[in-house]
């Protein structure tokens, strides 16, 4: 992922949230907000790096955003912190970036490394993304004819094979789904 402050941005815009950049001791950070949720979205350059300073820099974003999150009413039960990085983890890193997540402490948090494309992104950020739904479908069903075929024998089996034989006139066909009722 080239660009992964951009990316950040664009996602959550795409999600209704409004988005500012900022700076906190040398890391891009996006600033977030919608009707329920604000938080920031930190980048760090390596996955050492999140581990090492993940709580001074949720601290240090506390403390600087305090009067803007206190105006934030019932929201502040929805402050999110998200630690990104592009660069994968060893596995060692990767259990501790997801204790990261268990810590219940000031913010919620999101921590995710080895985002190198959009899906990546997505998929660490769905916490605070709309609900989705992507249909997996099995090999057979990316047979449009098929998945027809099926769809029709569920509604009149009599039907299926004529309704896409192109031998069979119209009139048959409403014909045997006629017969079916």
């Amino acid at each position: 992922m080239t660009d992964l402050k951009s990316q950040i941005q664009v996602v959550l815009q795409e999600a209704g949230y409004d988005t500012w950049l900022t700076s906190t001791e040398r890391l891009d950070t996006v600033g977030f907000e919608d009707d329920s949720v604000m938080g920031f979205a930190c980048i760090f350059d390596s996955a050492a790096s999140m581990l090492h300073r993940w709580r001074e820099v949720e601290m240090m974003l506390l403390t600087r955003h305090a009067a803007d999150l206190q105006k934030g009413g019932e929201k502040t039960w929805n402050v999110y912190s998200v630690f990104l990085c592009s660069e994968s983890a060893d596995e060692i890193h990767s259990r501790e970036i997801r204790w990261i997540e268990e810590d219940l402490e000031r913010t919620r948090k999101i921590a995710a490394c080895g985002l190198n494309d959009r899906n990546d992104l997505v998929t660490a950020l769905l916490p605070l993304l709309p609900l989705q739904y992507q249909p997996l479908l099995n090999r057979e069903e990316f047979d449009v004819t098929q998945r027809l075929r099926k769809r029709i024998a569920t509604i009149a089996p009599a039907a299926a094979t004529a309704a896409l034989d192109g031998s069979v006139s119209a009139a048959e066909v409403v014909r045997l789904l006629g017969s079916e009722t």
